[in-house]
């Protein structure tokens, strides 16, 4: 099952496929689009929720790779548009304290793990509902090898355009981290038009703990 399984078989065998055919488009999806520890990890993520909103699965992926992958395989393209449209679906489902959760694929290095995100509508929360604005409030919650506790928390609202996201860690990011993220973030508000805000918290970094969710307790294994 895909949303119980820590992997994606389908998108496994897409970059596979890849590889063997055309090494770039394989070589730009697995260090362009897929979230992966690092500096555009927050910008990858971000991305990958915007095609998921609107099942863009081809947008996602990149034409290129999407191309290939249709002419060469095209029962793969139909099971994994099958994959994004229930992963969109479960991300409406509702869940407790109104949170619901949506997996996300991560390259860790070596292979492709699902990690949880968790989403609740902004509009849910009282003080939005008496500003009468909707939007989209996320969590991401992951423990790395080197960095310990990393969560990133952001707040969409999709009519007004504008994102802000909190990047919280047990311990102060280096200064030349902190940047890339700021120019990523830059350059996503420039591409999509959404603008907004960027901090960072650290000790203490005041970590948002979701009912009904337990926060990571063993590390992924990812290196940063």
């Amino acid at each position: 099952d895909l949303i119980l399984s820590e992997r994606w078989p389908g998108l496994e065998e897409a970059v596979r496929a890849l590889e063997g055919v055309n090494p770039s488009a394989a070589q730009q999806l697995v260090n362009a689009v897929l979230p992966r520890p690092g500096a555009t990890l927050a910008a990858n993520i971000l991305f990958f929720l915007v095609a998921l909103s609107g099942g863009d699965l081809r947008g996602w992926l990149g034409d290129g790779p999407a191309r290939i992958l249709q002419r060469l395989k095209p029962g793969l393209m139909t099971r994994l548009r099958d994959d994004f449209g229930r992963l969109g679906r479960i991300a409406n489902e509702p869940r407790t304290g109104d949170w619901r959760a949506t997996m996300i694929p991560f390259y860790n290095g070596a292979e492709i793990e699902q990690i949880r995100l968790f989403i609740r509508r902004a509009g849910d929360e009282a003080e939005d509902e008496q500003e009468g604005r909707q939007g989209t409030r996320f969590v991401l919650d992951m423990d790395l090898s080197r960095m310990g506790r990393f969560q990133l928390d952001g707040l969409i609202y999709q009519k007004e355009r504008h994102l802000d996201l909190i990047v919280r860690t047990e311990n102060k990011l280096p200064q030349k981290m902190q940047d890339d993220i700021r120019d990523i973030f830059r350059e996503a508000g420039d591409v999509t038009g959404i603008k907004g805000g960027l901090s960072f918290q650290a000790a203490p970094p005041n970590f948002i703990d979701i009912a009904g969710a337990e926060p990571p307790q063993q590390p992924l294994g990812l290196i940063v």
